[in-house]
């Protein structure tokens, strides 16, 4: 019988982690709930977005939190320029121009990272320490980035129902032909969206960097996590993300300590799998129906179109 302490620790560090793979996950659940684009290069902008609170901690002195002023609005700017120049005139094309198009992205953020910064892992040393939380000593930067995403998953929410351009997208994605005819641009929707799902991106990054070392193949080992935590929140969904971050971390903290770190994957893997078919074939509720089917037409597109 697992003992209560022992019980409590697997649980408040498996929420923590998760909200943190739930704050990576959000971005790429707007673009691709909105847009229908599967950015593949979501991992790409994160590794770039945690150098990016590396160098403001190194060269300006910044607390990784606090660069998140900085990087967030950044990668805004940066991913309304990677919508208009990349994303925007593929799409209406087949699916596997967009897999070619994010794909791509990859291998030039990956190698602009490896030329101009090196493989060597980047740490930020801030500074922070650890913490009682619940009677369970917890690190302090793993609360902070908790924090941070349940805020910015509240503040997506409120822009989202509260605001026009969240009712603007919220239309868009759930009919784009209707939304034009009632005067909203499906471009400019389009443009703030994916705009959005990067600064999200600008706001993970400093938090992983702030627990984790970066290199330039750092946003694969998150991303798909990112895609399982999706699936299982369900497209645009934020508290839906976070839920599902959560179950993901505590599964991950779970298996790590009863049996192997390197069986989490393969078990959250599996879980994605499952939630895939049953969602496809009706037997979960929500908003995703047919998710495994448009994820199968991106690997299929060729003969579809």
């Amino acid at each position: 019988m697992v003992q209560a302490d022992i019980l409590s620790q697997i649980i408040l560090y498996g929420v923590l982690t998760g909200g943190v793979y739930a704050l990576v996950a959000m971005g790429l659940s707007l673009i691709f709930g909105v847009m229908d684009v599967v950015n593949f290069a979501h991992g790409a902008y994160l590794m770039l977005a945690m150098y990016s609170s590396y160098f403001a901690w190194q060269i300006l002195g910044l607390d990784p939190f606090l660069s998140i002023l900085l990087v967030a609005p950044a990668f805004f700017v940066f991913g309304v320029i990677s919508e208009r120049l990349i994303i925007h005139p593929i799409i209406d094309e087949p699916d596997f121009a967009q897999i070619f198009a994010t794909v791509g992205l990859i291998w030039v953020f990956e190698n602009f990272a490896h030329y101009f910064i090196g493989t060597d892992p980047k740490g930020i040393e801030a500074g922070y320490g650890g913490m009682s939380l619940l009677g369970v000593p917890v690190q302090e930067v793993r609360v902070y980035g908790f924090v941070i995403a349940l805020l910015t998953a509240l503040g997506m929410y409120l822009l989202l129902e509260k605001t026009k351009i969240g009712l603007a997208i919220r239309a868009t994605a759930q009919d784009k032909e209707a939304a034009e005819l009632m005067g909203m641009s499906s471009e400019v929707v389009y443009m703030v969206t994916f705009g959005l799902g990067i600064a999200l991106v600008g706001v993970a990054g400093p938090v992983m960097a702030s627990i984790y070392s970066t290199t330039p193949t750092v946003g694969a080992n998150y991303v798909l996590i990112a895609f399982v935590v999706v699936v299982l929140g369900g497209l645009g969904d934020v508290f839906g993300v976070l839920w599902a971050g959560m179950l993901i971390g505590i599964v991950d903290a779970a298996v790590a300590f009863f049996y192997e770190p390197t069986l989490s994957a393969p078990v959250y893997y599996t879980i994605f799998i499952a939630v895939l078919v049953l969602r496809a074939t009706g037997h979960l509720g929500g908003s995703d129906e047919g998710l495994l089917s448009r994820i199968a037409n991106i690997a299929s597109s060729n003969e579809s179109s």
